[in-house]
């Protein structure tokens, strides 16, 4: 189902928040959704160190941030120098349990549910807005927790790009029941302003990829196509070590967006 007016698509189907919670157990990370999420960590942490660069340029080292959505715990990993004592919250037990054995500040649960202390000057989404079944809430909860003139980042796939226009719903980020919903710029932007948020940044995303992880993606989801097959050749025929190169790829087709919270309440 398509909005007529913003542009957000959405999955014709309601899920049970139990169910969702179910999607992301272990072997989400490796071999339903990724690869292997915790081999590719080099990886995903220079996709993220783009992240941490926009994050600084708005909000300077120091401030207390919140990532809604944080996995494994590594962006949290991530900023401790810049960002002291930074808290995430995840769905995943599992994902939760090993970023706090690494010593982070990992909470698992719904943020519409769990309690938290304090403000924040800056929250951050991940990668995680199109996994919600109710994004509007979550945004509104984290406007609530935000302090006057802070930020919300997050990043998603754009629906209006022209990537995903032109392959419809071949489009490789439309995958349900994980993502449920597909913003466009307009959508987010319509989105933001009904919680009081201020869009001053808009940007596409270069996100890294380990050779090997790509190509055991494309034999192992699309086997039977000629790329498939071409892929699982090129995993029994190249070393190791060029597998295991990591590659940039800005498709143009996911967005970050940094909105600013208003010092005077949103419109009715």
């Amino acid at each position: 189902m398509i909005c007529g007016q913003c542009g957000v698509m959405t999955v014709e189907q309601s899920f049970a928040a139990d169910e969702l919670h179910k999607l992301y157990g272990p072997e989400y990370f490796a071999g339903r959704e990724y690869i292997d999420y915790v081999a590719d960590k080099t990886v995903q942490q220079k996709t993220l160190a783009g992240h941490l660069r926009v994050v600084r340029r708005h909000e300077p080292p120091g401030g207390r941030l919140l990532e809604i959505g944080c996995a494994h715990g590594f962006f949290l990993e991530l900023i401790q120098r810049d960002y002291p004592n930074p808290v995430g919250i995840d769905i995943s037990e599992a994902a939760v349990g090993q970023a706090r054995a690494r010593g982070l500040d990992a909470r698992a649960g719904d943020l519409l549910e769990l309690p938290l202390d304090g403000s924040f000057d800056a929250a951050c989404l991940w990668d995680t807005i199109e996994h919600l079944a109710r994004p509007y809430e979550v945004i509104t909860r984290a406007h609530e927790l935000l302090k006057p003139g802070g930020h919300l980042f997050l990043t998603t796939g754009d629906f209006g790009s022209l990537l995903a226009r032109m392959q419809g719903l071949r489009w490789r980020q439309i995958h349900p029941p994980t993502h449920l919903f597909y913003f466009t710029r307009q959508s987010l932007r319509a989105l933001c302003s009904r919680v009081g948020l201020e869009v001053v940044e808009f940007r596409t995303v270069t996100v890294h990829r380990r050779f090997g992880s790509a190509l055991q993606a494309l034999a192992r989801f699309h086997a039977a196509t000629l790329s498939g097959r071409l892929a699982s050749l090129a995993l029994r025929a190249l070393p190791t070590s060029l597998l295991a190169w990591g590659i940039p790829a800005n498709l143009g087709d996911t967005m970050l967006l940094v909105a600013r919270k208003n010092t005077s309440p949103p419109p009715p």
